[in-house]
């Protein structure tokens, strides 16, 4: 049997930046990271990263694998009713192909001395001496991050997320039209579909990641890909080859620790109910679960760490997204932005960051209620 510091299960972002942070605490330890899928697999995803993604990658060290070209600032987003928000964030996202993201951010921990192996789990085994994988690998630790639905999340006793706690989202490739270069959404106006909408976000390449997400989950993948071409006209969105996942909502998270074993990402339902947003949350979960990981009683200082950074963000969370299921909001919150820059980088750092509502920001938020047109900010 091989014995390692720490076994990290899944090489996405969650994993990628849990191996990395270990061996940024701990130099020399060694990190086993587990995936079945080999180097540059790709992942369903919109691609785009919200500025907290690049503080997360600074702090890990490695924030040189974005790319100039992957940059976006400027922005539209349309309210059910069509009213138009256009401008530029304070501080830059990125778009990136969740292929080469992924590819980057194994061979940065490889980089760093994580050992990688293609390997499908089938059986995690816990007890006072450590965690065993498959009989054939074993650790003090285990950081699980392999999806909602993966082994490790399984093997915890931790049953996946059911609806209304998953979001529905299909997604493809397309070419960009001539001058696209802004992120795009179009917030669903047709009643009784939840919190919806349909995204274009131009990548480096000459693609559009084109795509729509749903919290409501009465529809079928056609239903997914016809409102995203109802929602996205000027783009070739029926001719796209569209493939549908889920998305593991927060509003409904599994113990993040049991025993041994941490979860982190998308097995720990760490998607942000309002954008869809989880790469954030995942790397921000796996640097916190690789920083701690050779503590003693690891387990409870990751959920003590996570609850102080984003617990006051998910109880808000929760709120809000029964609150933004209805149009008449979704419009309220579009209107407050344009009115008001303040309002709009708050519920941006919300939404794909680790931020939180302010007393201000809601008595400015709730005042757009009242009114019934607002103009559009160019």
């Amino acid at each position: 049997m091989d014995e390692y510091d720490v076994i990290v299960v899944g090489a996405g972002p969650g994993g990628s930046a849990a191996a990395v942070s270990a061996l940024r605490s701990r130099p020399g330890s060694r990190i086993l990271l587990l995936d079945r899928a080999p180097i540059g697999r790709d992942k369903i995803c919109g691609d785009g990263l919200g500025p907290g993604v690049a503080v997360e990658l600074a702090a890990l060290g490695i924030g040189d694998i974005l790319r100039p070209e992957e940059r976006r600032s400027s922005f539209e987003l349309v309210s059910p009713s069509g009213t138009s928000m256009v401008g530029v964030a304070s501080k830059p996202g990125y778009v990136i192909p969740r292929a080469q993201l992924d590819c980057r951010l194994l061979s940065a921990a490889i980089s760093v001395g994580t050992t990688f192996r293609q390997h499908v789990v089938r059986k995690v085994r816990q007890d006072e001496t450590g965690v065993v994988v498959d009989g054939r690998f074993k650790a003090p630790v285990l950081i699980g991050a392999d999806g909602v639905n993966g082994v490790v999340r399984r093997a915890v006793g931790q049953p996946p997320n059911r609806a209304p706690h998953l979001a529905l989202a299909v997604r493809g490739y397309t070419e960009a039209p001539k001058g696209c270069d802004q992120l795009f959404i179009r917030w669903d106006p047709t009643p009784g579909n939840g919190l919806g909408y349909a995204w274009a976000f131009p990548t480096a390449d000459g693609r559009v990641n084109v795509g729509y997400g749903s919290a409501s989950f009465s529809k079928s993948k056609t239903q997914l890909a016809e409102r995203a071409a109802e929602l996205l006209p000027e783009f070739d969105v029926p001719s796209t080859q569209l493939t549908g996942h889920l998305l593991p909502l927060s509003t409904r998270m599994p113990r993040t620790v049991v025993g041994r074993v941490m979860l982190v990402g998308d097995a720990a339902s760490l998607v942000n109910p309002l954008a869809g947003e989880g790469v954030f949350y995942a790397m921000a979960s796996g640097a916190i679960a690789g920083r701690v990981s050779g503590e003693h009683y690891a387990g409870r200082r990751y959920a003590r760490a996570w609850k102080t950074r984003f617990g006051r963000q998910h109880r808000q969370l929760h709120v809000m997204s029964l609150f933004l299921a209805h149009p008449y909001a979704i419009e309220a919150v579009v209107r407050a932005g344009c009115r008001d820059e303040r309002v709009f980088h708050r519920l941006l750092n919300i939404g794909l960051g680790d931020g939180t509502f302010r007393l201000g920001d809601v008595i400015r938020l709730m005042a757009t209620l009242g009114w019934r047109t607002a103009p559009t900010r160019e």
